[in-house]
């Protein structure tokens, strides 16, 4: 009996010298094999289910496109909830002026008809052969392009500002593609390869011209694709006329970038540029606000 009564107590002296740090790691050892809870599984749900729908739709980036971007039909906006605004182009004058004026070229009325009247008498930021006045620098070689009448007074325009009470609160662009609209207007995405065209405005005092061939080849590539050598070609064929010209910037061919997660990333081809006598009649005004 008095074996039984010091097992007992060596049993019970064992059981409170069980320090707190050692009942921690005993939990912190059971908690590596409980389940996550409810909310925790959830939430890495919907992070795995949004990788898989970017995964799903990555051939068709057109929503990131259209984000905050309107398209005009009939030359006009449906549904236009930006009242009367004034479409102008920013420019600078000659002789470095540092501040930015704004040239009023139309407005967009309360119900979204886009009216645009160029002003006969238009101030003009430099002369045509100033390389300031390669809005797209595609070109690699600038000693490519020759000119007639280099010293022809110049202004040309992408992108007009919307303005609404003296405020920007918008851009508009005029083309056939929501992607080319975009790509062509910014210069992290100028050589991508969405085929279509950008019309944009261009000012001359005098007739003149700028032309130029260049071919190259290169060695591409975007985040998350491999290295693809191609082709390039930019065509400046541009006659301007006094006044107003309207310039088309084509895109023509595409190089595939195959994406490591199936994005759209591509390369253009060939650039063309040219001036047109009007509007095409399938273009349309893009209004991208932030």
């Amino acid at each position: 009996m008095k074996h039984y009564r010091i097992l007992i107590i060596l049993i019970v002296l064992i059981g409170c010298n069980d320090t707190p740090s050692s009942k921690a790691k005993t939990t912190k050892a059971l908690a590596g094999n409980i389940p996550t809870t409810t909310s925790e599984t959830r939430i890495k749900s919907k992070e795995d289910n949004a990788l898989d729908k970017n995964i799903e739709t990555t051939n068709n980036q057109d929503d990131w496109y259209w984000k905050n971007t309107q398209m005009s039909k009939n030359n006009a906006f449906e549904n236009w909830e930006h009242g009367l605004v004034d479409l102008v182009m920013e420019y600078r004058l000659r002789h470095n002026e540092t501040t930015p004026k704004n040239l009023k070229v139309g407005y967009i009325d309360d119900n979204g008809s886009i009216n645009i009247t160029l002003p006969e008498n238009t101030p003009t930021e430099t002369s045509l052969d100033n390389l300031g006045n390669l809005v797209f620098y595609d070109i690699q070689d600038i000693s490519t392009l020759n000119y007639g009448n280099p010293n022809a007074g110049y202004l040309s325009k992408t992108t007009l500002n919307v303005l609404k009470n003296g405020e920007l609160i918008g851009a508009l662009t005029l083309g056939n593609s929501v992607r080319v609209t975009y790509n062509l207007t910014n210069q992290s995405t100028l050589s991508m390869g969405d085929e279509g065209y950008l019309i944009s405005w261009a000012y001359l005092e005098e007739a003149a011209s700028m032309k130029g061939t260049e071919k190259t080849k290169n060695k591409v590539r975007r985040d998350g694709t491999n290295t693809l050598e191609v082709e390039n070609t930019v065509v400046y064929d541009l006659d301007f006329k006094p006044g107003w010209n309207f310039i088309k910037t084509e895109v023509i061919g595409k190089y595939d970038l195959v994406h490591e997660r199936g994005l759209n990333a591509s390369w253009f081809k060939k650039h063309h540029h040219r001036v047109v006598s009007e509007i095409p009649e399938d273009a349309a005004y893009y209004f991208r606000f932030p």
